[in-house]
């Protein structure tokens, strides 16, 4: 997958642990500035020469200074013009420890993806759950949630009801359905724990060809995760996967990262080995995966980012 418009999960807060950090995405040279307390992403490429501003970049009143000869560059558009040159920034949000950016600015490029990540900082904060580099391509690791029968043939998921894809208000793809299971796995393995039916809903929002969102668990006891993909330039990517319960519940936490290790596991196992030459013959179990694919041509493919 080529860099497309849209979100991205492009790094962990770990990840980004000094005032001037790369952070590509594929052949899009990006770089992570922190000052005063905010985290700002800007292209990468100081219009003079092209050095790369995050490899021994470093900020000065208000700037950043180039490596290579020294030049001042601005981050962001001047307001008033001028002739200072400058790169540009991109939308940014923190939630927990995950860092979400979104290329370009077009409107239809958010999907609802910033309103979700606020709700989400108050009630669920995510933590770091996987970090794998994957010889695939990224969009494979998203399209994941819009594959019904691959949770069952791959993660043994044996009972699931009502999977359907749909269209949400804000232009994302949504992937609803439930996941019978014979008792909570919350709940211990006593007897009592047993005789309590377990129907936890699957709601998955892809907000981009790179970022979806699910909901898993009955209503009282939902949780989230977060999967992310970003292209590493060279055929591959990264995957990120990011976890989230409600205050009170932090003791499932180890459960559910240990969970998205072992599923990220297993998808690896398959992906790392297709053959991408061979076309697809989707069938009507495919419906999901068809409509994922549909979703991700509506996001434009950008180019490198040359500096303004």
């Amino acid at each position: 997958m080529n860099v497309h418009s849209g979100w991205y999960l492009a790094a962990f807060a770990s990840e980004l642990d000094g005032e001037v950090v790369p952070l590509d995405i594929g052949g899009r040279r990006l770089v992570a500035v922190r000052t005063e307390g905010r985290l700002r992403v800007h292209d990468a490429d100081c219009p003079h020469r092209g050095a790369h501003l995050g490899h021994g970049g470093r900020v000065e009143g208000g700037c950043l200074v180039c490596p290579f000869h020294g030049r001042r560059i601005g981050l962001g558009q001047p307001s008033g013009g001028g002739s200072r040159p400058w790169v540009r920034e991109h939308e940014v949000v923190e939630c927990g420890d995950a860092v979400f950016v979104r290329l370009t600015d077009g409107p239809d490029d958010d999907r609802g993806l910033r309103t979700v990540l606020k709700e989400l900082a108050d009630s669920m904060p995510l933590v770091k759950a996987v970090e794998r580099p994957v010889a695939a391509a990224a969009d494979l690791i998203v399209e994941n949630a819009f594959d019904t029968d691959h949770f069952t043939a791959l993660h043994k998921v044996h009972r699931i009801r009502g999977m359907r894809h749909s269209t949400g208000v804000h232009g994302e793809l949504v992937m609803d359905g439930e996941f019978p299971m014979s008792a909570s796995p919350w709940a211990g393995r006593g007897a009592a724990a047993a005789a309590q039916p377990y129907v936890p809903r699957f709601h998955a929002r892809a907000y981009s060809p790179g970022v979806v969102v699910t909901e898993f668990g009955p209503a009282d006891e939902v949780h989230v995760i977060v999967t992310g993909a970003v292209p590493d330039g060279r055929g591959g990517c990264v995957a990120r996967v990011a976890v989230g319960v409600r205050e009170g519940r932090e003791n499932q936490l180890p459960m559910l990262v240990a969970g998205s290790e072992r599923a990220l596991a297993e998808d690896i196992t398959v992906w790392e080995h297709l053959n991408p030459r061979v076309t697809p013959r989707y069938d009507a179990a495919d419906a999901g995966v068809v409509a994922y694919r549909e979703f991700c041509a509506g996001f434009a493919q950008l180019g490198d980012g040359v500096a303004p």
